[in-house]
């Protein structure tokens, strides 16, 4: 049997900033298909194509094709899909847009997984193999996680990522933050790995550099503490998720830092409270709280990465120089800076579609450089223009050298040149922006 595993792009589908190929710096394999990859019987052959760095071999003949879609790419996934199906070959689709969206995906394909692999894969390829594949395998979600077989990662072509070294120890994440289809769709409890096995797996990884691609470095604190413990004696270099709250444990920070952790990426998503963001309490300053954690990081050589989110109901137009003034003094090394994107299944989705605020039907749309509903406070335009304000004041050539050469006397060498590399990718995005925007004010002239 030969199975082609497909992740589409939605830059194969847009115009104008969004297109084109992502920077590499920005890029690393999620495991979804790799996992499903090393679920699939030894006796089957398996290929993985990343439709955002090559072709899609249409003619290649595979017995069965998978293709994993997220909610930006979920129009190009079914257009390969339709491709496929017309040539004859049955396809599965399944990711988060399917969880979301089960009803719209069975139209586009012959069966589709809602939920995890674990327990769907093996028995949809048993069926298959005995000529009767059903419509809809769904995942319990809630699988144990001790056992999994390690993500063929050598199905990767690896001069298209920064890296293939991904690793997840955990599933799930105890926040409720309504924007995230993390709790939405999977809920809020946490299911751990054994500590052993991941770091078995780290252990076996070729090279010294990963990412830890868990949601949240900062739950689950003795087992992360295990966790980091153990990777010590490796000598790896890694970079993960966490939450601004973790440098409130000093040991805890210690560990992430012996581990081997040259960065973390922290959202503190909103500088002002907003409903159904993670809480700070009355008697704290959000502000200096984020600011104590940004210290904490680089007290013990860590840059962060800081994410920041616009368009939240409690943005007005003062929330773009007040976080603009915020990733400048708190010292972050670089800046992930989003609009609010309401994906399908999450509760932001539903609110906002109740409110008659969604104006965006176009599924390669929703992505957070584009605003596709209805802002409170603000106008669609004048969100827009205020989040490309902020991007290109915070990634000026000289706010990138200032913030590079800060990095240099933090760590070491191969995390400068990494710094470099997503800040120069971040700043690239950010002028492709400003590009498309001057051309509409043409176009309106």
């Amino acid at each position: 049997m030969t199975i082609l595993l497909i992740y589409p792009s939605a830059r194969r589908m847009a115009q104008g900033a969004f297109s084109g190929n992502q920077a590499r710096a920005q890029r690393y394999p999620g495991m979804g298909l790799a996992l499903v990859a090393a679920l699939t019987p030894p006796g089957a052959r398996v290929t993985i194509v990343d439709d955002e760095r090559e072709p899609i071999p249409f003619n290649s003949g595979p017995d069965l094709v998978g293709i994993s879609i997220l909610t930006p790419n979920a129009k190009r996934g079914y257009m390969i899909a339709r491709e496929f199906r017309e040539r004859g070959v049955p396809v599965v689709l399944g990711g988060m847009h399917v969880m979301a969206c089960p009803e719209e995906a069975r139209k586009e394909a012959d069966a589709i997984v809602v939920g995890e692999a674990e327990d769907t894969w093996p028995q949809l390829l048993r069926d298959f193999g005995a000529g009767a594949m059903k419509a809809i395998y769904r995942s319990s979600n809630d699988n144990d996680l001790a056992g999994l077989p390690v993500p063929r990662r050598d199905l990767f072509r690896k001069g298209g990522y920064i890296t293939v070294n991904t690793v997840q120890a955990t599933r799930g994440c105890p926040f409720d933050c309504e924007f995230c289809s993390i709790t939405s769709l999977l809920g809020r409890r946490t299911r751990c790995r054994p500590v052993g096995e991941v770091l078995e797996e780290i252990r076996g990884l070729d090279g010294r550099i990963f990412v830890l691609n868990d949601d949240n470095v900062s739950q689950e604190k003795d087992y992360f503490k295990a966790l980091f413990e153990g990777m010590i004696p490796m000598k790896k270099i890694w970079a993960g998720n966490a939450s601004w709250n973790i440098a409130r444990d000093g040991e805890m920070m210690d560990l992430l830092a012996r581990s081997g952790c040259a960065g973390a990426f922290v959202g503190f998503d909103s500088i002002v409270p907003q409903e159904g963001l993670k809480k700070v309490s009355r008697a704290e300053n959000r502000l200096t709280l984020y600011k104590e954690a940004v210290r904490g990081f680089h007290k013990r050589g860590m840059p962060v990465i800081g994410a920041f989110i616009f368009g939240f109901d409690n943005d007005d137009s003062s929330i773009f120089r007040k976080t603009l003034d915020f990733a400048i003094d708190s010292g972050i090394d670089a800046a992930q800076i989003n609009i609010l994107c309401p994906y399908p299944g999450t509760p932001l989705y539903a609110r906002l579609a109740r409110e008659g605020r969604i104006v965006e039907t176009d599924w390669n749309e929703y992505r957070t450089g584009h605003v596709c509903f209805e802002p409170k406070h603000l106008s669609r335009e004048e969100l827009f223009r205020g989040y490309v304000g902020v991007r290109k004041a915070f990634n000026s050539r000289r706010r990138v050298a200032g913030r590079v050469l800060r990095t240099a006397f933090l760590s070491s060498p191969k995390v400068v040149v990494t710094g470099l590399a997503v800040n120069m990718a971040f700043r690239k995005g950010t002028v492709d922006l400003v590009k498309k925007l001057r051309a509409a004010d043409r176009t309106r002239v």
